[in-house]
């Protein structure tokens, strides 16, 4: 009788040499069961590792995220490009701040689209450039010709692209190897300029120049995305935790970020409750990074009291009607409302405001505020936005029978005391 043949398991099987009775796995291998070696995995999960080599790893991993940074400062598209993310923060804050995971830049100005010939010319450029930065250097090797750009819709509020770049260097007959992520985000209003800053990953040595969001704008994002996401994530808790408890946030940049994104913010004030409507998830942040032992519970509470200042510059505000408040933070939205109207007409306005998915009370007051509040009446300016739902957004919905509801509601949330 045959001897036989059992199939191995991907987590079972080891380079050594395999049995007679051994056969090759034939299931496909997934990420429960990663190849052993220097790869880009994180630090936790390289059990194998000594801990000299696991430092070394993390230098050569810098020096990457260096030579990059100094491809994109070089390059033509350093003034189109705002750095922002754990990069800054690593050297805002030092040893207190987690491990830089990849490379976030805003593009300028908003009105660049992910789908224009010079968006991919300039993923294309910034990898050829980081390869001859590394190549000049001659600690890691970037392969430029192996990058991968793929388009990015996990943002949840602006199109984004990515630039996957491979890298990989040898030490003490160890081989190294990894890839640095490159994120591009595009319609990302800057609500405060950003500041030519000095940036390294290695905190030493080689420094470059990069246009980068400040502190306060980092912060004012981060509360952002913990407000809006539908699960925030673990590491935005514990940046904005660092930055608040660093960084006094003005309530008027918070409250133009906010709105920037999304103009119901324009009515609303910011409040401790906000702050916390969803419970963060955590799980994927104390992986990657275990050195943070803080709880969940008491990450919150610290960044709760290190923004008392803005909770209480809120809670001070004068109460007033909604129209009101909503003048005074929607002035982004309306000065773009004005150039369309200017440049193409009410109809411009009215295709705008529909396809950014604004309320009705705030469009309403987008809307009277362009044209202008002294030939416009609130009445008007619900009257115009009704009919326009009715003749296209609801066109195929005759029927529908709730546009006479939007109009008062949008009324009645303008008349409300905030």
């Amino acid at each position: 009788m045959a001897e036989e043949h059992m199939v191995t398991e991907w987590d079972a099987s080891d380079w050594e040499a395999w049995s007679a009775s051994v056969a090759c796995p034939t299931e496909p291998q997934d990420d429960s069961s990663p190849t052993v070696g220097y790869w880009d995995v994180p630090d936790e999960d390289a059990d194998g590792f000594h801990a000299e080599l696991l430092a070394r790893r993390r230098q050569l991993r810098r020096q990457a995220l260096d030579d990059m940074l100094a491809a994109v400062a070089d390059s033509r598209w350093a003034d189109h490009l705002v750095l922002r993310g754990s990069i800054l923060l690593k050297g805002w804050y030092g040893d207190a701040a987690r491990e830089p995971a990849d490379l976030d830049f805003v593009v300028t100005p908003h009105t660049w689209l992910p789908a224009e010939p010079r968006s991919t010319r300039m993923l294309d450029d910034i990898a050829a450039a980081a390869a001859a930065v590394a190549a000049a250097r001659g600690v890691v090797r970037i392969d430029g010709d192996a990058a991968r750009r793929e388009e990015v819709w996990s943002y949840d509020r602006a199109p984004g692209m990515r630039l996957m770049l491979p890298w990989d260097a040898w030490h003490a007959e160890e081989p190294f190897a990894g890839a640095i992520r490159l994120d591009f985000v595009f319609k990302e209003p800057l609500p405060e300029e950003p500041r030519p800053t000095a940036v390294s990953a290695r905190g030493a040595g080689d420094t470059c120049r990069l246009l980068a969001a400040t502190p306060e704008q980092s912060l004012a994002w981060k509360l952002l995305w913990m407000m809006t996401d539908q699960r925030p994530d673990g590491k935005d808790l514990y940046d904005a935790m660092l930055l608040a408890e660093a960084t006094p946030l003005p309530l008027d940049l918070l409250m133009r970020t906010l709105v920037a994104t999304d103009p119901q913010w324009a009515g609303r004030r910011f409040e401790p409750k906000a702050l916390f409507r969803a419970r963060p998830d955590v799980r994927g942040f104390r992986e990657s990074n275990p050195e943070i032992t803080d709880s969940t519970e008491s990450l919150g509470r610290r960044l709760a009291a290190a923004l008392a200042p803005t909770f209480a510059e809120s809670a001070v505000v004068p109460p007033g009607d909604g129209y009101t408040r909503r003048v005074r933070y929607l002035g982004s939205w309306i000065a773009r409302a004005r150039e369309l109207l200017r440049d193409e007409g009410v109809e411009a306005v009215l295709v705008y405001l529909s396809e950014e998915s604004v309320e009705p009370a705030e469009a309403v007051v987008i809307l009277r505020e362009a044209v202008g509040a002294d030939r416009c009446t609130v009445a008007d300016a619900t009257a115009t936005l009704i009919e326009f739902l009715a003749r296209v957004t609801y066109r195929e919905f005759p029927a529908f029978s709730h546009l006479a509801a939007l109009a008062e509601n949008a009324l009645t949330t303008l008349r409300q005391t905030v």
